[in-house]
């Protein structure tokens, strides 16, 4: 990837960081952007008589014209801020991959290893992986084509040819066509063009000139919704394209879009850290289960946001009501020997409770009650702050069950040879606790 021009500036903020570092003009295109999402993306407040603006869970891009604001987790090892940037980028974008959202190779590693910008490498992934993949052959399938020709083809829909009888040598058919132009290259061809407007990176220019130039006969749609890349069925013929497809979602789920004064683009591209983080927990744990699950759980089902384990807290007029939806879910047939619950939220290591919120620990009394589990476990990220990660138990009273708090290391490159194998034994170490006996649900 190619350097950014002169014109191009990049400011990075890590969450929660401050800056005064905003222009007038960035500060009215933030604004229009902030009531297009209905919040706000960077919270205005004020030091020593000065506004100034606060980064908040967002992590992402928001671009401004020639102005690119680039806020990133604070998961990284270093106290340089250069590395701590490529460090946090690498992360971010990893982090994006096991929440189900990237599919990175080892060769990608090079280009994650230089990112700055981790919205361009973003864009780079999507260009190579779909050039790779045209190249090899573009997916194709029959399309229903309606067409008026000279001769009989397909089948002859007679209505159509009464309606029109001054056209008696032609011929109103419906044939199927083998062709490229079908739903999901048209979701392609609109994120390629989409991308080709916003990428300020001149190699991803030119590999976003070549694909749209290449899928010149799809059919460019003025407009494409989230909704419309989820209704979209792969088959075994084309089922390699589903990472594609993925990455092509989160563009479409992530991208607000308007003009600025003098037409120039301004967008935000930003994640809620809350989600991402129970995302790339749960990806996690499904992709490296045999390694993290101690023998006790190693037939349990892993099932995300209580799916096909559905619990409610009461009833009204014979409707359930309250659902329960614990992040993740292990379960051995009808018993739930562990329940996780995430929460992208800073642990007081001092305080007696921990700084766990009231709210947060009536909710797990509730899934421990419901689900008649004997455990559940509330995890956190660990924080720069604290001498050693924190494993603690809640005794309940009046009842047999207990509730843990405890804090994940994400505080290191995760990208980089042996981090995922810390990871796994972090978390096996975590899920290596007494199970408090086996209770049944009713």
């Amino acid at each position: 990837m190619q350097a950014g021009t002169k014109t191009r500036q990049i400011l990075t903020l890590f969450e929660y960081e401050v800056t005064d570092n905003l222009t007038d003009r960035d500060v009215r295109l933030l604004n229009r952007l902030s009531q297009t999402a209905g919040q706000e993306l960077l919270k205005p407040i004020i030091r020593q008589g000065q506004v100034c603006f606060q980064a908040r869970q967002f992590v992402g891009i928001v671009r401004l014209g020639n102005r690119t604001l680039q806020i990133l987790p604070k998961i990284y090892q270093s106290e340089e801020r250069d590395v701590s940037i490529a460090e946090a980028s690498r992360n971010l974008l990893w982090m994006l991959d096991y929440a189900g959202h990237l599919s990175i190779k080892e060769n990608d590693l090079a280009a994650m290893q230089q990112a700055q910008d981790w919205f361009e490498i973003l864009i780079y992934f999507f260009a190579t992986h779909l050039k790779r993949q045209w190249l090899r052959g573009a997916p194709r399938n029959y399309q229903a084509v309606d067409a008026v020709l000279p001769v009989l083809k397909g089948k002859w829909r007679i209505p159509a040819q009464m309606r029109r009888p001054e056209q008696k040598h032609r011929f109103a058919v419906t044939y199927d066509e083998f062709t490229t132009d079908n739903p999901l290259n048209r979701i392609f061809r609109y994120v390629v063009e989409l991308l080709w407007k916003l990428t300020r990176d001149g190699n991803n220019r030119q590999l976003l000139s070549d694909l749209r130039y290449w899928m010149d006969e799809v059919t460019l749609l003025p407009a494409i919704a989230l909704q419309d890349a989820q209704t979209v069925k792969l088959t075994r013929l084309n089922q390699q394209y589903e990472p594609l497809l993925n990455l092509a979602m989160l563009f479409l789920q992530n991208l607000g879009l308007e003009l600025s004064a003098h037409d120039q683009t301004a967008f935000a591209f930003l994640f809620d850290m809350n989600q991402l983080f129970e995302g790339f927990l749960t990806g996690f744990l499904q992709r490296h289960r045999r390694e993290i699950l101690p023998a006790a759980l190693s037939d349990c089902q892993l099932l995300p946001q209580g799916r096909q384990a559905v619990c409610h807290l009461a009833q009204v007029q014979n409707r359930r009501v309250f659902r329960l939806k614990p992040d993740l879910v292990l379960r051995d047939r009808d018993y739930y020997p562990r329940l996780l619950d995430f929460k992208y939220k800073r642990l007081n290591p001092s305080d007696r409770k921990l700084g766990i919120s009231e709210a947060d620990f009536y909710q797990m009394y509730a899934y421990l009650n419901r689900f008649q589990a004997p455990q559940v476990t509330l995890v956190y990220p660990q924080t720069a702050g604290m001498a050693a990660p924190i494993r603690s138990c809640f005794s309940l009273e009046g009842s047999s069950g207990e509730i843990r708090a405890v804090t994940v290391n994400l505080l290191r490159d995760l990208t980089a040879k042996g981090a995922h194998k810390e990871l796994i034994a972090e978390l096996r170490q975590i899920l290596e606790q007494t199970d408090g006996g086996r209770r049944r649900l009713r």
